[in-house]
């Protein structure tokens, strides 16, 4: 039986994501969650010392409520360029993934709990004992969405300390990948030059790379289960 604290707790948790969702489409708020108004604003933080400070709260805050993860990383390589913009990435999207972690399991992991039963509990179980490589391998190849993994991990059994390693390992080639273009585009198009140009397609070619690999990992899952047939 579902008792009324943990009710009111996961009614609170479709609050927080709903209302986020309605306000970032359908109020003034959405012009934030455009990348030339979100980075003009990002941007006016350089000139203060505190200016990475501000960054790495606006962008955990930001993925709590859902806004787009792979937006905000741009946005940090195109302020503070590769090697500190990866820096600040890092950090800012683990805490906006520890956030919406904690948020859902404190609000909704009790809720969720009671109503599994059979192969949804014997899942839940599994990915449990297997939290680091379950979220390490969906981090690598993101075959599902930021702001999805983070809730869903939280309502699952596993273990924080699991999910924020793999995490933390799982999303720093992406995130290098995405600050690194979002730099290499700004310098292309401010800049001239061959250099400009060739770091423009190494980003370009790296991102269209990653892009693609979850199409590669399903294509090799589905070559597994056909030859396993065999």
């Amino acid at each position: 039986m579902v008792d009324r604290k943990s009710v009111i707790k996961f009614i609170i948790l479709l609050g927080i994501i709903g209302g986020a969702f309605v306000a970032f489409r359908y109020t003034s708020l959405s012009q934030y969650s455009k990348i030339d108004t979100l980075l003009s604003l990002l941007t006016q933080l350089r000139a203060h010392w505190w200016g990475p400070i501000g960054f790495i709260l606006i962008y955990g805050i930001g993925c709590m409520v859902a806004l787009p993860g792979s937006l905000l990383t741009l946005c940090g390589g195109a302020i503070f360029g590769v090697t500190m913009g990866t820096a600040y990435n890092v950090l800012a999207s683990n805490l906006g993934a520890t956030l919406a972690f904690l948020m859902a399991r404190y609000f909704g992991r009790d809720f969720v709990s009671r109503f599994m039963k059979g192969r949804i509990e014997a899942f839940d179980e599994k990915v449990a004992s297997h939290g680091f490589r379950f979220i390490f391998t969906l981090r690598l190849i993101p075959l599902v969405p930021f702001n999805g993994l983070n809730l869903g991990s939280g309502l699952s059994k596993i273990k924080y300390r699991d999910y924020l390693l793999g995490s933390v390992l799982g999303m720093l080639p992406g995130t290098f990948i995405y600050t690194y273009f979002a730099d290499a585009l700004l310098k292309g198009t401010t800049g001239s030059g061959k250099r400009a140009l060739t770091n423009l397609i190494i980003a370009s070619s790296l991102l269209i790379l990653i892009s693609s690999v979850p199409t590669l990992y399903k294509k090799l899952k589905k070559q597994k289960r056909i030859e396993s047939k065999e």
